[in-house]
C-alpha cells in the first residue's frame, strides 16, 4: 500500500523535474536558479509574477479564464483561491500530476482536477469566444508555431476580451533560459557553436523561437479580428503619474510636474535596465484587447 503523499514529497518530485529539465535543455545546474523556480511554483498562495497584481488591477470584474500552458498550475491554483474561474491547457504529463496532486493536498474540490487539460496551444479545444481573458506567460518563445498559437487565443476570446501576453522579447543581449549573454536573434548556426564552446546542450536551443515585441504586434496584426494592442507598463506609468500629481500644488500639476517627474523615473529605471543589459532578458509585456470593428490599433509608447 502506498504511503500518504505530503508537501515534502510533493516538492521533491517538483524539484527534482525542474533539475533535470533545466539540465537537459539548457545546462543549467541545480543552485541558486533551480531553487528560485521551484520555490516560486510550488508557492500558488504567493502571486510570484504579479501576474495577478496586473490582472485585477486593469480588469477587476475578470470572467472565466485561460492560462495556456499552465505548468504546474501556480497561476491557477492561485486565483481558485481568489475564487475565480480559471483553467488551463499543459501538454507535459509531470506538470500535470504535480497539479493533480496539489490539488489534493490543497483540499480543493476534487472536479478542480479536470480543469487542466492535456492540449497545445496551436489547437484550443474550446469553442470561439469562451474566455474573458486569456494569458500566456514565458510560453509563446517554445511553441511549435507563434502564429498559430495567437490566432488560437484570439479565436477562443469573447468580444471585449483581453489577451494577456509576456515572452522573451530576444532584441537583447541575454538568453534567459541559458543564462547567457546572446547576440539579439543570432544565427542558429552562431548559436549553437556558442553553445558548443559553453559545453552546453542543444536541445533547448531547438525549442526556442526567437521571440520579438515588433514580430508579435506584426503577427497580431494580420489575424481577421478587431484588436487594440498596449504595453502592459504603459498602463502602470500613467497610474504612477495620477499619484505623483495627487500629492503636487495645483501650480505643479498645470505645468506638468507630475510627467516630468514621472519621465525623470522612467529614465532613471531604462538606464538601470541598459546596466543590466547582458544580465538580464528584455520582456514582450503586452495586453490586447479583441473588439469588434476590423481595424487593429496600437497605442506607442509616449
Amino acid at each position: 500500500m502506498n504511503a500518504p503523499d505530503s508537501l515534502e514529497n510533493l516538492r521533491a518530485f517538483l524539484h527534482d523535474n525542474v533539475r533535470r529539465e533545466f539540465a537537459e535543455w539548457f545546462g543549467v545546474p541545480d543552485g541558486p536558479w533551480v531553487q528560485r523556480a521551484v520555490d516560486n511554483w510550488f508557492d500558488d498562495e504567493r502571486n510570484y509574477d504579479r501576474r495577478w497584481h496586473v490582472i485585477l488591477a486593469r480588469r477587476p470584474g475578470v470572467g472565466k479564464i485561460l492560462d495556456m500552458a499552465a505548468g504546474c498550475g501556480t497561476f491557477m491554483l492561485h486565483g481558485l483561491r481568489l475564487g475565480h474561474d480559471v483553467v488551463g491547457i499543459e501538454p507535459e504529463a509531470w506538470k500535470r500530476e504535480y497539479f493533480s496532486r496539489k490539488l489534493k493536498l490543497s483540499d480543493r474540490p476534487a472536479g478542480d482536477a479536470d480543469r487542466m487539460i492535456d492540449a497545445f496551444g496551436e489547437s484550443l479545444p474550446f469553442a470561439d469566444e469562451t474566455f474573458d481573458l486569456v494569458t500566456t506567460f514565458q510560453t509563446l518563445e517554445h511553441v511549435r508555431d507563434v502564429n498559430a498559437c495567437l490566432a488560437e487565443l484570439v479565436r477562443v476570446l469573447k468580444p471585449g476580451g483581453v489577451l494577456y501576453a509576456r515572452a522573451p522579447d530576444y532584441n537583447c543581449f541575454f538568453e534567459p533560459h541559458y543564462r547567457l549573454p546572446f547576440l539579439p536573434k543570432m544565427r542558429r548556426d552562431w548559436a549553437e557553436a556558442y553553445l558548443r564552446q559553453m559545453g552546453r546542450p542543444l536541445a533547448g536551443l531547438q525549442s526556442l523561437n526567437w521571440t520579438t515585441e515588433r514580430q508579435m504586434i506584426a503577427m497580431l496584426r494580420r489575424l481577421p479580428a478587431d484588436l487594440h494592442i498596449d504595453r502592459t507598463r504603459e498602463f502602470f506609468i500613467e497610474q504612477r503619474r495620477q499619484n505623483v500629481a495627487a500629492t503636487l500644488s495645483p501650480f505643479m500639476r498645470r505645468i506638468g510636474g507630475a510627467r516630468v517627474l514621472n519621465e525623470v523615473h522612467q529614465l532613471r529605471r531604462q538606464a538601470a535596465a541598459w546596466m543590466r543589459g547582458l544580465r538580464q532578458e528584455r520582456v514582450i509585456d503586452l495586453w490586447i484587447t479583441k473588439r469588434s470593428s476590423c481595424r487593429i490599433s496600437f497605442r506607442r509608447a509616449a
